[in-house]
């Protein structure tokens, strides 16, 4: 049940507390509303039942309402949770009482005696916590110990006591790298949230974890205070409080080394400390990205993962696609049809990032390097949630985002929608460069010395930073700061560094000691050591990760190309070993990096492996970069049959996701095509049914109606022979459309009559799998409009009206939307202005995240040509101009696109009465060879146009 009353929700939540009392009116309204006077509060509470008993008219039998007084009613059935935690603490169930704690008491309302219970709750949370990591300790289960030891710090983060515990329980294990990553952590959280070291007690542990000759040789470099920026934070603090209620996305752009990152980074900390949930994501650059993989990465931060618990299964098995631990507690979902399974994804997600009921506060660095799916779903995030409390703030390099890439067009997107603040950072002024040197080296500068510093670094920070850390290195070249940085390292960190910076990205401990094949004792010493110089920082629970790309950039381009090939071979194995459970979510940077060890072979079958995984999400242009850089290294191999063949699978793999993301018009597409057919015949080998159809379907794109033919009827004929009825309708299909936009009517009627006969309920499946639509709603649709052309008005109207409800049905979003899009030409052509608008509207309502270019335009379009029936003809046919131009840009996304985008032009030129406009687009729709379907009325109105132009003569 959903209340529209805040203080209604309050209402229930204070009884619900007190459900063993009969509360006085007055002090309810005490509770709730402690700054109005007696009097006014009692009529607030009294407006408040009057409310509460509308929206939910059962109300009276689980409350108690007198003059007086209010209670709970204890004779109702109900489930309370606070109540569930309360009895099994009371039992001594503390597991129990932990796994039912799933966030704070109503998270997000500030009422005076909502804050006492919370914390009484939370105090009563964290006591069993501590209970259960000293028993599982006391009976010797040390993973239990560290599990419980790790959420009690996500609870506790400045719990000194905590971190100390949770050192020894990893040293118990023998796990010495793991303990001397938390005393990192430790260190870094108390210096970044109060500017303070460890107590010495903590150093103590962490001291004895280190051999001898290791303590105090190295100490830690000093960190820097944030400095300048205070314009920035103002925009950034006066966003905040908008996202309250109205997401909203800022983004910080700058040079490298401006200090994008760490703005966002004290940011963050600021909202952390006011009670938002953060999470912070970055990607990186260079192929081996994983499909949404900023977006596991926020799912897995502390905050919002502890918060998956308290989401329903069904959520829960559709994150699984992204999360595969949750499969642990979940069944496996089901592969669905592309537009169902993006759908039900992204909603799984919002759901998990919004569920706390808390504003939210998401980082998204280095956003220029996200893949298209995870920013896709960011902007489906904050279009479908306008009002959430979510604020993104997102960094970038200003050159890489201005360009037409994936990051460009969600600007646009947001810029249009008003929903982005752009913050460019500029580089720190003499004074402020001043301020952070004097703060870095401890000491003040001479005016001359001052001037030196910023005339060489120009006031970029992160050179200030690393010029003063190498020594008072002064050069203008970062990479040579960073590099006498480096030279100051012992042999083993060095050796570490290297690798770490072969890796790429983030990396964890693990990974190094395989890849270095290194001892422990090697590692602990070398990460160590880079930590405490500020080389390497702490990276979420359990990773470390560069202090600055710039660093990690400057590291690598010092390795020789043959060091080079040789630390990417040993990564390559480093992460097999390390993810043999999963190598799935590392198959991208696999690729990578065998690649560069120019191992082609294992390359070529991690790109495969990679693609496959990217296109169980629907990751069409994610799985078609994989592909096609997999190809590319086949080719680069010696001609042999094995080639040919491995080549030939990996183009008949690429055909769907290429189409998917650039249409059956692109030029790669018919470059596959072509070389496809090549393979077959150098194999001696039939071209696979995926292949015939999309040959079919490119070839009509193109208009070349003859090949298109041509290839539906190898496709039935393969069908036939193999008795195979999902062939012979797809083979149907491509024949029935291709007869329809050539005009050959009888034709088109016989192949999709055919085609909806055929077609068996139980193969739907199969064909949404395999060809992404349900062909019976499809064939219908074109049945409608081929039966409209022949003349027979009642069977149009039967066939569209069958379509309509099998689209229903089925509840397959795509295939809805394609029904819609040609119930509507119908309703075009047939003059049906108010079931054009009922068809219109239902399909702005059904549309899914990403319905197609085709669709998308095609629908824009229709409700364009609507302003122009509605009276307002120049702002509609200027619409449908705009759209018309970028079909245009784009090349024809599917069969079919142009002509139709034509015809809604040409009547909304016929009802706006503009013949100027309507004879060129005739004459375009006339000569258009892909389709001829809209021909006789491109003709009919041309001489009309014509008329009104010159009446005399006419």
């Amino acid at each position: 049940m959903h209340l529209d009353s805040a203080r209604g929700e309050s209402l229930l939540a204070f009884l619900l507390l007190h459900r063993h009392q009969s509360l006085q009116r007055q002090r309810l309204a005490f509770a709730l509303w402690p700054d109005s006077t007696e009097a006014q509060a009692l009529t607030n509470l009294r407006h408040v039942l009057h409310n509460l008993r509308r929206s939910w008219p059962e109300i009276d039998r689980h409350l108690e309402v007198t003059q007086r007084t209010l209670s709970w009613r204890p004779d109702p059935p109900y489930r309370l949770d606070v109540a569930e935690f309360e009895a099994a603490l009371s039992r001594g169930s503390w597991d129990v009482a932990v796994r039912l704690y799933t966030g704070d008491l109503l998270v997000g309302r500030a009422d005076e005696w909502v804050e006492g219970e919370r914390a009484r709750l939370r105090h009563a949370f964290v006591e069993a916590l501590e209970r259960l990591v000293a028993t599982a300790h006391e009976r010797g289960d040390l993973t239990g110990a560290v599990r419980y030891a790790e959420r009690l710090l996500r609870e506790q983060p400045m719990r000194e006591e905590t971190y100390r515990l949770l050192m020894r329980l990893h040293d118990a294990q023998g796990d010495r790298t793991s303990a001397v990553r938390v005393y990192h952590e430790c260190a870094a959280t108390l210096e970044r949230e109060l500017g303070i070291e460890p107590a010495a007690v903590t150093r103590a542990v962490y001291d004895a974890l280190l051999s001898p000759d290791d303590v105090q040789q190295i100490s830690r470099v000093g960190g820097t205070s944030f400095v300048g920026r205070s314009a920035e934070r103002a925009t950034l603090t006066a966003r905040w409080r908008q996202a309250r209620t109205a997401a909203q996305v800022v983004l910080l752009a700058g040079e490298p080394g401006i200090g994008k990152t760490r703005l966002a980074e004290e940011f963050r900390a600021w909202c952390a400390h006011r009670g938002a949930v953060t999470a912070v994501a970055r990607a990186y650059p260079g192929e081996g990205a994983l499909a949404y993989g900023p977006v596991v990465a926020w799912l897995r931060s502390e905050r919002l993962n502890a918060g998956l618990r308290a989401l329903a299964a069904p959520y829960l098995t559709e994150l699984a696609r992204l999360l595969p631990e949750l499969l642990a507690t979940v069944p496996r979902p089901l592969r669905l049809p592309e537009s169902e399974q993006r759908q039900r994804l992204y909603d799984a997600v919002v759901q998990a990032l919004l569920a706390s009921g808390a504003p939210v506060l998401l980082v998204a660095d280095d956003v220029q390097w996200w893949d298209r799916e995870a920013l896709r779903l960011l902007h489906y995030v904050v279009r479908t949630r306008p009002s959430a409390p979510l604020l993104v703030v997102a960094t970038a390099r200003r050159e890489d985002i201005e360009t037409a890439t994936p990051v460009g067009e969600l600007l646009n997107a947001l810029r249009l929608a008003e929903r982005v603040t752009e913050i460019d950072l500029d580089r720190l002024n003499r004074s402020e460069t001043a301020v952070l040197a004097e703060q870095l080296s401890g000491k003040r500068f001479a005016d001359a010395d001052i001037a030196a510093l910023y005339r060489q670094t120009e006031g970029n920070p992160l050179f200030i930073v690393e010029a003063l850390r190498a020594g008072d290195v002064l050069t203008p070249k970062v990479q040579a700061v960073v590099q006498a940085r480096v030279a100051q390292l012992s042999a083993a960190a060095r050796e570490l560094v290297d690798v770490a910076a072969t890796v790429g990205r983030e990396f964890t401990a693990e990974v190094l000691a395989l890849a270095g094949q290194v001892s422990e004792d090697v590692v602990i010493r070398g990460l160590d050591e880079l930590w405490r110089r500020r080389i390497i920082r702490e990276h979420d629970t359990r990773a470390y990760d560069f202090s600055h790309d710039t660093i990690r950039e400057a590291v690598y381009a010092e390795l020789s190309p043959v060091r080079r090939r040789y630390l990417h071979g040993r990564v390559a194995r480093a992460l097999e070993a390390a993810y043999q459970q999963d190598p799935g979510s590392v198959s991208g940077r696999l690729a990578r990096h065998y690649e560069e060890a120019e191992r082609i072979e294992q390359a070529v079958a991690a790109y495969a492996h990679a693609a496959e995984v990217a296109q169980q999400l629907y990751a069409h242009a994610e799985s078609a970069r994989h592909l096609t850089r997999a190809l590319e290294l086949v080719r680069s191999l010696p001609e042999s049959r094995r080639r040919w063949t491995c080549e030939l699978d990996l183009s008949n793999a690429l055909l769907a996701p290429l189409v998917a993301s650039e249409g059956y018009a692109s030029a790669r597409i018919h470059e596959t095509h072509r070389r496809a057919l090549k393979l077959c015949r150098s194999l001696g080998a039939e071209p696979s049914p995926p292949l015939l159809r999309s040959l079919g379907l490119g070839s009509l794109a193109l208009g070349d109606f003859a090949a298109a033919r041509e290839h539906g009827t190898a496709l039935r004929d393969r069908g036939q022979r193999e008795d195979d009825d999902v062939l012979r309708v797809e083979g149907d299909y491509v024949l029935g459309v291709t007869a329809f936009w050539a005009g050959e009517l009888t034709a088109a009627r016989k192949h999709l009559e055919r085609a909806v006969a055929t077609y068996r309920d139980e193969n739907r499946r199969e064909h949404l799998l395999r060809y992404a639509q349900d062909p019976l709603v499809i064939c219908l649709t074109r049945l409608a409009l081929t039966y409209w052309f022949l003349g027979d008005e009642q069977a149009a109207i039967r066939a569209r009206d069958r379509g309509l409800a099998r689209a229903e049905e089925i509840a397959h979003p795509y295939s809805l939307m394609t029904t819609l899009l040609f119930a509507s030409l119908l309703a075009l052509d047939m003059g049906e202005v108010s079931a054009l608008r009922r068809f219109v509207q239902r399909g702005k309502a059904v549309a899914p995240p990403v319905a197609g270019e085709q669709i998308d335009a095609a629908i824009a379009a229709l409700a364009a040509y609507l302003e122009v029936v509605d009276g307002r003809p120049a702002e509609g046919i200027a619409r449908i101009r705009r759209i018309v131009a970028a079909a245009r840009v784009r090349e024809q996304a599917a069969p079919g696109l142009r002509s139709a985008l034509l015809r809604i032009l040409l009547a909304a030129c016929d009802v706006a009465g503009d013949p100027d406009t309507g004879l060129q687009v005739a004459d375009e729709l006339s000569t258009l060879t892909s389709s001829v379907i809209w021909r006789p009325e491109a003709e009919r109105l041309r001489a009309k146009f014509l008329a009104r132009q010159h009446p005399a003569s006419t």
